[in-house]
C-alpha cells in the first residue's frame, strides 16, 4: 500500500480519551484443546496470511516500518494479529460479522459482515472478494492457528468479563488479562436479522464459573450456558419482560425478576432449567427489575419500580417478609416517583443500596439481623441505573445513564466522593473484579452520541464497555463492543 490511514480502528481523538492497554503482559494465544480440521479449510499461513503479506504488509502499513505498525494493526502473523489494535480487538474468533478486521477489507456483502466507511486497503482497489471470503471462513471456523487451535484457550489467567448487546442477541467475552474480545455468542436471533432481536438484558455467571445464565427481555426466558464453551443447555419461559438474573451462591437456583405491572419473580432450578415458584406480593409488588442476594445468602432483594418498595425475601421458602420503603416520602403502601431500578449489597451484609432512576438518588438501607431500617438517600447523577460495592466494601459505583458519568461514594461513611465524567454514552451495568481494583460498566450508546472509531453500514451502532481504575479513579480503557451493551459480570469472583 501506498498509503495507510493512521486512525484504523480507532476513535479521533476530539471524540474520546483513549488511554494505553493496562496489564499487557504476554498472552498464550494457543488453546490446549485441538479440533480436527475440514479438508477445505486450509492453514492460516497458506490460504490467510499471504493475502495480508501481498495487499497489507507494506512498511507504512501493517507489516512495520520506521513507523511501527498504522493503528497499532500487525498482520505480520497470527500472534500479531490477536494483540489487536492500539484500539482493542481486530478478528473475533467464530464472529465474522463482528471483526473490525473484515468489516474494513468487505466492501460486497452486508449479510457476510457490516461495511466500514473506511475502507482497506487505503488508496488501493478492494481485495478480490474471493479473498474476503476465504479470511471470513477462517474467522468463522474460529480463526485457528496452523495447529487447528483456536485462540485464547481457557481458563484465562485472570478471568473473563461477559457482556450482554440487547440490539444484536450477543453475548461477549472479553479476556481480563489483555482487555480483547474473546468470543461472542448468539444468545437470541443470529445475524444478520432476518426477525426482530429477542434482547438479552442481563447476564450473570454463577460463583464457581461453570456455567452462565442471560434474560431474554424480549423473548420471556432464561437461558443457561456453558461458561467454558458457550454451548446452551437450556431455557425456561420465565414470565414477562424478564429483567435481572441472580444465582445462588450453591448455583441451584435463579431469581428472575419481571419487568412488567404485575411484578413477580421466578425462582428457577437451575438444574432441570425448570420454574420452582413464582413469588408475588400484590398489591405491592410492581414492576420488578432489581434483584441481589444478601451474601449470607438469607435474603433476597427485590426492587419494584413501579411502587417505590424495596421487598425482603426469604430464601429459605421464597416468602415476602418485609416491604421497605426506598426514601422518606414513601408511604407504607408505596408509591411512583422515586422508580428504584438495581441493588447492590456491601460484603459484610450491613448495607443495601438501591438506585432511584426517578430522582436521581441512591438509598442506604441498613440491616440489622433482620431489621432494616433507611439510612438515608445520596444525590448522584442523571437517571442511575446499576451500581455495585467493592469487595473490600470501600466504594459504591453508580452508573448514571442520563448523566454518562459514574458516581463513586464511601462505602464506609456513605458520602459522595467524586464523579468520573467520561465514562462514556448512556452507562447501564457494572461489575467490579475481585480483588477490588478494576471496575467494568457497559454504556448502551443508543442512537450513538458516540460513533464508532468508523461508521458502519449494516449494522447497529456499537456499545462501550468502559475500564475504570479504583486506584486513579479514572476511565484507562474504552473498548467498542456490539450495539447497546447493557449487562455485565465478572468472572472469578462471589455475588450475583
Amino acid at each position: 500500500m501506498r498509503s495507510c490511514d493512521p486512525s484504523f480502528f480507532c476513535f479521533t481523538i476530539q471524540r474520546v480519551i483513549i488511554i494505553s492497554l493496562i496489564g499487557m503482559s504476554g498472552c498464550d494465544l494457543h488453546n490446549e484443546v485441538v479440533t480436527p480440521r475440514r479438508a477445505d479449510d486450509g492453514e492460516f499461513s497458506t490460504t490467510v496470511q499471504p493475502i495480508f503479506d501481498r495487499q497489507c504488509g507494506g512498511a507504512s502499513c501493517h507489516g512495520g516500518g520506521p513507523r511501527g505498525f498504522a493503528g497499532g494493526v500487525d498482520l505480520t502473523s497470527y500472534g500479531g494479529i490477536f494483540r489487536g489494535s492500539r484500539f482493542g480487538t481486530i478478528v473475533v474468533s467464530g464472529s465474522p460479522f463482528m471483526s473490525h478486521l473484515l468489516q474494513a477489507i468487505n466492501q460486497y456483502d452486508t449479510t457476510l459482515s457490516p461495511i466500514s466507511s473506511v475502507a482497506m486497503p487505503a488508496g488501493r482497489d478492494p481485495l478480490p472478494e474471493s479473498d474476503v471470503r476465504k479470511i471470513a471462513s477462517w474467522i468463522e471456523q474460529g480463526a485457528r492457528d496452523d495447529d487447528g487451535r483456536l485462540p485464547f484457550p481457557e481458563p484465562r489467567p485472570l478471568g473473563k468479563v461477559l457482556f450482554t448487546s440487547q440490539s444484536v442477541d450477543l453475548v461477549g467475552v472479553l479476556d481480563l488479562q489483555t482487555n480483547l474480545i474473546m468470543r461472542y455468542v448468539t444468545v437470541g436471533n443470529p445475524l444478520p436479522f432476518s426477525a426482530p432481536p429477542q434482547a438479552p438484558h442481563n447476564v450473570q455467571i454463577d460463583d464457581q464459573g461453570k456455567y452462565y445464565y442471560v434474560t431474554l427481555i424480549s423473548a420471556n426466558v432464561l437461558k443457561k450456558f456453558d461458561a467454558v464453551s458457550n454451548v446452551s443447555l437450556g431455557q425456561v419461559n420465565v414470565g414477562t419482560s424478564p429483567a435481572h438474573v441472580v444465582v445462588t451462591a450453591d448455583g441451584a437456583t435463579a431469581y428472575v425478576t419481571n419487568f412488567d405491572p404485575a411484578g413477580r419473580v421466578y425462582a428457577v432450578q437451575t438444574e432441570t432449567m425448570q420454574v420452582r415458584k413464582v413469588i408475588t406480593a400484590p398489591p405491592l409488588m410492581k414492576s420488578t427489575h432489581g434483584a441481589r442476594l444478601s451474601h449470607d445468602g438469607k435474603y433476597l432483594y427485590i426492587g419494584s419500580n413501579g411502587n417505590d418498595l424495596l421487598h425482603v425475601i426469604l430464601t429459605t421458602n421464597d416468602s415476602v417478609v418485609a416491604h421497605i420503603p426506598v426514601a422518606a416520602d414513601v408511604p407504607p403502601i408505596g408509591s411512583f416517583s422515586h422508580k428504584p431500578y438495581q441493588i447492590a449489597v456491601r460484603s459484610d451484609d450491613r448495607f443495601i443500596y438501591v438506585t432511584l432512576n426517578g430522582t436521581n438518588q441512591v438509598s442506604v438501607i441498613e440491616r440489622s439481623g433482620e431489621t432494616f431500617t433507611l439510612l438515608k438517600t445520596l444525590d448522584v447523577g442523571i437517571r442511575p441505573l446499576q451500581c455495585e460495592v467493592t469487595r473490600d466494601q470501600r466504594f459504591l459505583y453508580v452508573c448514571n445513564q442520563g448523566s454518562g458519568s459514574v458516581t463513586v461514594i464511601d462505602a464506609q461513611a456513605h458520602t459522595v466522593l467524586t464523579t468520573i465524567s467520561d465514562v462514556g454514552p448512556q452507562p447501564h451495568g457494572i461489575d467490579i473484579t475481585e480483588d477490588s481494583r478494576l471496575v467494568y460498566v457497559t454504556c448502551e450508546n443508543r442512537s450513538a452520541p458516540i460513533p464508532p472509531h468508523h461508521p458502519l453500514i449494516g449494522s447497529k451502532d456499537p456499545g462501550f464497555v468502559a475500564v475504570i481504575d479504583v486506584g486513579t479513579q479514572s476511565v484507562i480503557k474504552r473498548v467498542e463492543v456490539g450495539g447497546f451493551a447493557a449487562g455485565v459480570s465478572v468472572t472469578p469472583g462471589e455475588g450475583n
